[in-house]
């Protein structure tokens, strides 16, 4: 029966992560590399000296996970081969203590289809149109300590596995910006967002309580799943039960959004300047949502079989095995959901607030920054500090290096930009992952990201 049980949990989280796996899609290790084309997409106000122009396909292409799990999170060493953290021999203090209260497991994706700048009308002028997709899995560490350690010999066990989500949106973003500087020491910068959603679904379980007791087990969860028309769902007619899905191809205008980004630069003395901005300022609405719930007065109660040994009735049905059955029938009962009325929902996008410092030493060709990034989403803050060295040994050759900490791991990334005239290349990541498996899997943290683009600029330099 302990694994009886079991089955709701795993249930229910195979149903949420079939939904898939929420976007930032540049580089933090670009902010201060003065010739990178993306960078005033992390702050408005910084400029770049020339015009420039992307292809389409070609520029600007991102890929990054970001997680406090890991394969090691899981997998454990154990007489020369690898045991899951349910074996026997792999104790429950060491599994439980490298989980946090908030696991998290994200995807962002990132491709420009166009972008182009240009000085203009006493500044910097810039237009984006990118596809973007984010997609995110958050689990309460009460689901592994259930999983792995069950029911306490003595007294109650409860369990509180609250706001298990997965979650995914993918839209078009067409993004205006201008900066400017004020004067010789200060530069503003502010950029419009326009968002087309493609599609978006969440799968959530809003609450499940396990109580567990010597005399009796109680399972009781609601939950709901919600997605645009592009997930297609097939129902029972008669009870409204989802009995199966699949991705469609039913596509079109699935939202609309709105987003404002606004930053600032200042030199407060010589060769030192400092900056912040705030990124993503707004909402997205997805409409007609197709949404399906979980039934609330379902309820799980065990108290024990009884007739054990008993012998066949006269039809030769057994009635251990009769109620063992039903005792599956009713943990399936509590993951089954059943369609509801279409709504809209409106979120709020990943706001980012970014403060950064500055300092160059020898004529500009040697700089170190320090930029904090606090990123704040429905489901968790995600807070980093990143520490980067700027080289610029030639103008038409840049290099960042940088060291990172933040609530997610650790973790050190580069960046290099060949900024010939005429001609921009970049390549680089801001995680870069020091342990992998033979299957090419991050061991400690699944936090890695990768960046690379080919722009073209031309017209006179201009001072930044």
């Amino acid at each position: 029966m302990k694994y009886a049980i079991k089955y709701i949990v795993i249930s229910c989280l195979a149903g949420i992560f079939s939904t898939g796996l929420s976007a930032q899609t540049t580089l933090n290790s670009s902010y201060f590399m003065e010739k990178m084309t993306r960078r005033n997409q992390l702050n408005p106000a910084l400029k770049t000296p020339n015009n420039y122009v992307s292809l389409p396909l070609l520029n600007n292409v991102y890929v990054g996970v970001n997680s406090n799990l890991g394969l090691g999170t899981f997998l454990y060493p154990r007489d020369n081969k690898l045991v899951t953290f349910l074996h026997p021999d792999v104790d429950a203090d060491e599994f439980l203590s490298k989980l946090t209260s908030n696991n998290t497991l994200e995807l962002d994706l990132g491709m420009d289809i166009i972008s182009f700048g240009f000085w203009a009308w006493g500044g910097q002028n810039t237009f984006n149109l990118a596809l973007k997709s984010n997609t995110g899995a958050y689990m309460p560490k009460e689901i592994f300590q259930f999983l792995k350690t069950g029911q306490n010999a003595t007294g109650v066990t409860r369990y509180d596995m609250s706001n298990i989500t997965a979650t995914s949106s993918n839209y078009l973003e067409l993004a205006l910006g201008h900066a400017r500087d004020i004067d010789d020491k200060l530069s503003v910068g502010a950029k419009v967002k326009v968002l087309l959603g493609a599609a978006h679904a969440e799968a959530r379980i809003d609450r499940m309580d396990i109580t567990m007791s010597q005399d009796e087990w109680r399972i009781k969860q609601s939950g709901h799943l919600q997605a645009t028309s592009l997930l297609e769902l097939t129902t029972d007619p008669e009870t409204g039960e989802i009995t199966d899905y699949k991705v469609g191809n039913n596509f079109g205008l699935a939202g609309f959004g709105l987003g404002f980004d606004l930053g600032a630069t200042y030199e407060i003395i010589d060769n030192l300047t400092l900056s912040a901005a705030l990124t993503d300022i707004g909402f997205m609405q997805w409409n007609n949502l197709t949404r399906a719930e979980t039934d609330p007065n379902k309820e799980f109660l065990y108290t024990g079989f009884d007739n054990i040994g008993a012998e066949d009735d006269e039809n030769g049905n057994n009635p251990f095995e009769e109620k063992a059955d039903q005792l599956g029938e009713d943990l399936k009962a509590l993951t089954k959901f059943y369609k509801t009325d279409q709504q809209s929902v409106s979120n709020s996008l990943r706001t980012t607030l970014r403060v950064g410092a500055e300092y160059c030493i020898l004529d500009n060709a040697i700089s170190f920054g320090l930029l904090s990034t606090t990123r704040f989403v429905g489901y968790r803050t995600y807070a980093e500090g990143m520490a980067a060295i700027n080289f610029r040994p030639l103008s038409a050759l840049h290099l960042t290096l940088n060291g990172s900490v933040s609530n997610m791991g650790s973790s050190v990334g580069a960046i290099l930009n060949i900024c010939a005239p005429g001609f921009n290349f970049f390549i680089g990541t801001d995680y870069f992952a020091t342990q992998y498996s033979k299957q090419f899997i991050p061991i400690n943290h699944a936090r890695a990201n990768l960046s690379f683009g080919i722009n073209f600029t031309f017209g006179k330099n201009h001072e930044i």
